[in-house]
């Protein structure tokens, strides 16, 4: 598992996180990085490339490169959605006529890999995600910088 992952141990058990983990690396940087990821119900966390955010506490004094937990019935269908949003907000960065989500503006100032686990059986992506949010809420004293307080259930 990766090292910045580890706060998932908290809710969600290593061997499901290591069986479903997938993985993107510099995720936004071309129109088909998405062509392998299912559309099938999951959760996706983005990780920011070049920095890494202060929270309120946990390991390495609280700093993570974690900037965003999602989840999706269609998880292809919601990161082309994410893909969309983030060409406008790079778009507009130093321009500053619309206002975007934070999450975006932070993609497109340290980059992002994104990592995603897909949801099996009878398991509800709502209920994945809000375990992943609760145990980096755990662990770092706060949600991460690009979701908002409305993503907990």
């Amino acid at each position: 598992m990766k090292r910045i992952l580890t706060f998932l141990k908290g809710h969600i058990s290593e061997a499901v996180i290591n069986a479903r983990l997938w993985e993107i690396d510099n995720v936004f940087q071309t129109n088909d990085c998405f062509d392998d990821v299912p559309n099938q119900p999951g959760i996706y966390i983005l990780a920011a490339r070049k920095t890494m955010f202060q929270y309120p506490k946990g390991p390495s004094n609280g700093l993570s490169p974690i900037l965003y937990i999602g989840t999706s019935n269609h998880l292809k269908t919601r990161l082309k959605q994410h893909l969309k949003l983030y060409k406008e907000a790079k778009e507009d960065f130093n321009k500053c006529t619309k206002w975007m989500y934070s999450r975006y503006n932070y993609i497109v100032a340290f980059g992002a890999d994104l990592y995603y686990l897909r949801v099996t059986g009878c398991e509800k992506e709502k209920d994945l995600e809000s375990k992943a949010i609760e145990s980096f809420y755990d662990t770092y004293g706060a949600l991460p910088v690009g979701n908002g307080a409305n993503s907990y259930r």
